[in-house]
């Protein structure tokens, strides 16, 4: 009898195992340019190619010794309903910093706050596994830029099953949601002020060389229609 109870239970613990295997889709990438350089600073371009479709993300990747920070960015701009905040160029700034950092292709929609311009969490678990294996990361020193709805919220994990090296940021510039904390960062991206103040937060808790300012020109273009 103790015998087939324990048959039993290898079976269903078999099973599971097979359900979480199949339901795991391994991420797919193709690089798309060869490298740039700019400021010490490599410039790489990659597609991330999920079930859903193709989404292009651009890394900067800073030529320094030694572990650096890392930083995933949601999307590359938030449009405004009279300014626009292009994250791109924040992700830069960060990198001057010494910063590796990778950032989705796409805009945050913030005419009238909502909640719609969340990432798929497949699609932010890759793109946090693609700067993994291509920058070697301080695995305390991560930040997460933008939305991440169900993306580790609650009992949802970071990475599915098998999913390896998983990208867990413990620092967090929420925007593109309307829970008070990332609805006030959203605003605050979207004026040159608020950038600087968010900037100096990763600098201080990434613990970083000073961002300076005029690194931060251009990153808000207000009067958006």
């Amino acid at each position: 009898m103790h015998i087939d109870r324990l048959a039993i239970l290898v079976l269903a613990l078999v099973g599971s195992w097979s359900t979480c295997f199949a339901e795991f889709k391994p991420c797919q990438f193709s690089d798309v340019s060869a490298v740039e350089r700019k400021e010490n600073i490599l410039i790489r371009h990659t597609n991330i190619v999920e079930p859903s479709g193709v989404f292009k993300a651009t890394a900067f990747i800073p030529e320094r010794e030694g572990s650096l920070p890392g930083a995933l960015v949601s999307h590359s701009i938030i449009r405004g309903a009279r300014a626009r905040a292009n994250l791109l160029r924040f992700a830069w700034a960060l990198a001057r910093a010494g910063v590796a950092s990778i950032t989705l292709d796409g805009g945050i929609e913030w005419q009238s706050p909502n909640n719609e311009s969340v990432r798929d969490p497949h699609l932010m678990a890759c793109a946090g596994q693609w700067i993994l294996l291509h920058a070697k990361l301080d695995r305390h020193r991560l930040l997460n830029v933008g939305t991440f709805g169900d993306w580790g919220g609650g009992d949802t994990p970071l990475c599915q099953l098998g999913e390896r090296p998983c990208f867990k940021p413990n620092l967090y510039i929420g925007l593109g949601q309307t829970s008070a904390v990332e609805a006030a960062n959203t605003d605050g991206m979207l004026t040159v002020d608020g950038q600087l103040t968010r900037a100096q937060w990763a600098q201080r808790h990434l613990r970083l060389p000073e961002i300076r300012p005029e690194w931060l020109v251009g990153v808000s273009k207000e009067g958006t229609e």
